[in-house]
């Protein structure tokens, strides 16, 4: 394609001219610098010299000089990098004192003016990088104690990235803080209830089995009488008092394996310790439907029967809906006689023993000891994982949730202030977080230390730290030096004793006299 020279304006030309001498500078400024050129660029810039001898060049070719002499002098950085990078401070010392309504000196901003015209005209030189760095003194002591890394739009972007980190990182320690509290507020509920339950329940339990002998002993008493005295017998107050006993204890045992169900799936979703309980029945063989029929019968009556139908304490209640749902709930009427058929289609008919009621005490007694060992075994599993999580966890993540508070704090004085530096804020705040950890994994060792007769949460000891972590070391330096005092200055350590030497005796003396 044949490029068409546009119209010929000596301005355009003359400028350009220009703009191809200095870009000949920054050329073999980066040469004399060590720094690689494109060779795109390079061509962009000999095409835009050739048609400019040749004429005016059409626009796409200065367009492409226009580019490659941008990425030249961002290569190149005339007069050099560091030099480069002050003159930018400058401005933003400049651009932020114009802002807070900080007086400086005009010559001060003519410095600057003439350092930027001699960057850009590539026509630096020693006087006037002396009159710049002059003049950028000055202008930095006017704006103290903000600094050039402080001022800048880089400061603003890193200030403002650092709050949105921070922030994020002080949601999710609350939500995980706020998560674990409430985890441990209901295991400790939960705890609470099975403690008082089994509390109750074993003084219950050992009543009610004395009573349920004895209501056993008045019933083969009142059977030698006849019938009517074994009806007198259910409204007797010994049969009130058990049957008082009876619903109040199957309530507790209702009560307690809800409890272990919610230990079990607290225990299952945190994978800690066994699936089930090892105290938890374990099922049965599968029996046929007649055995099964006559153990449903038994288990309905209170008394768990084998397959040979005999007693059975073995049989698992908890294995299907309906045998648990007899063997947590009272059959009524309570320490009722008479007859009760099997099921709707059965041809036999069985009828209620007096010993069935005290039978089926027997047997919630039996249940509410299957049902005590898992409810106490899962408490101590999750006690011991709540312990850790207190102990060890928690501490640490409010150590964290302090120090993310005092650095958001700080970050909003120092951003309002313009005194965010990028690179140091970072380092200190990575420090305090690392700090916080520290002091939260061993803040457990002096909470007693700590508390010095006030009752404060080990928790909020580890918050309050990890929020002043620099306070917490200068009480353990304290605590090293009141334990390894130092040594005084001038003290050496004592001298073994010399052996005396033979003082000489008095006549001896005389006679050397």
């Amino acid at each position: 394609m044949i490029e068409t020279p546009e119209p010929n304006d000596p301005g355009e030309r003359q400028q350009l001219s220009a703009e191809l001498d200095r870009c000949a500078n920054l050329i073999a400024h980066a040469a004399h610098m060590g720094i690689p050129v494109r060779d795109a660029d390079m061509a962009a810039v000999r095409a835009a010299r050739e048609a400019l001898e040749l004429g005016a060049p059409s626009r796409p070719t200065r367009d492409a000089f226009h580019a490659a002499m941008h990425r030249i002098a961002c290569d190149a950085q005339y007069p050099d990098p560091r030099i480069a990078e002050d003159l930018n401070r400058c401005g933003d010392l400049v651009s932020y004192a114009a802002q807070a309504g900080k007086p400086i000196c005009e010559s001060d901003i003519a410095c600057l003016s003439v350092a930027r015209a001699a960057q850009h005209d590539v026509a630096w030189d020693a006087m006037t990088e002396a009159l710049f760095y002059a003049g950028m003194s000055r202008i930095a002591r006017v704006v103290s104690p903000i600094i050039a890394e402080t001022a800048g739009a880089e400061a603003r972007k890193g200030a403002r990235q650092a709050i949105k980190l921070y922030t994020w990182a002080s949601f999710g320690l609350a939500f995980l803080v706020v998560s674990l509290s409430c985890l441990l507020f209901v295991v400790d509920q939960i705890s609470t209830d099975v403690s008082k339950v089994v509390e109750q329940n074993d003084a219950m339990a050992l009543s009610m089995h004395n009573l349920l002998q004895a209501h056993r002993a008045n019933i083969i008493a009142a059977k030698d009488k006849g019938e009517d005295a074994v009806q007198q017998l259910q409204n007797s107050q010994p049969a009130l008092q058990i049957k008082q006993s009876l619903q109040q204890f199957a309530t507790n045992n209702r009560q307690l394996y809800a409890d272990v169900k919610r230990t079990e799936a607290i225990r299952q979703f945190f994978f800690i310790g066994e699936a089930d309980s090892p105290y938890k029945p374990r099922c049965a063989p599968s029996r046929s439907l007649a055995d099964k029929r006559d153990s449903e019968l038994n288990v309905s009556l209170g008394r768990p029967m084998g397959a040979a139908g005999k007693a059975d304490p073995t049989v698992n209640w908890n294995c299907d809906a309906d045998n648990r749902r007899r063997a947590l709930e009272v059959d009524l009427p309570l320490l009722g006689t008479g007859s009760w058929k099997e099921s709707a289609g059965s041809r036999s008919e069985r009828t209620w023993r007096p010993e069935d009621a005290v039978e089926q005490g027997f047997q919630k007694i039996a249940v509410y000891q299957d049902i005590r060992a898992m409810a106490t075994n899962d408490r101590d599993v999750i006690l011991a994982f709540v312990g850790a999580i207190t102990s060890f966890l928690l501490p640490v993540l409010y150590a964290w949730l302090g120090a993310c508070a005092a650095i958001l704090r700080q970050l909003s004085a120092d951003t309002s202030a313009s005194l965010f530096h990028p690179e140091h804020s970072t380092v200190a705040n990575r420090a305090h977080i690392t700090t916080a950890v520290i002091v939260g994994i061993s803040i457990g060792l002096f909470s007693k230390l700590l508390h010095e007769g006030v009752e404060f949460s080990p928790l909020a000891v580890a918050f309050v730290a990890g929020y002043a972590s620099d306070k917490f070391f200068a009480f353990i330096d304290r605590l090293v030096s009141a334990i390894f005092p130092a040594r005084v200055p001038g003290r050496t350590e004592a001298a073994p004793l010399a052996p005396k030497k033979p003082q000489p005796r008095a006549d001896t003396a005389k006679a050397a006299q």
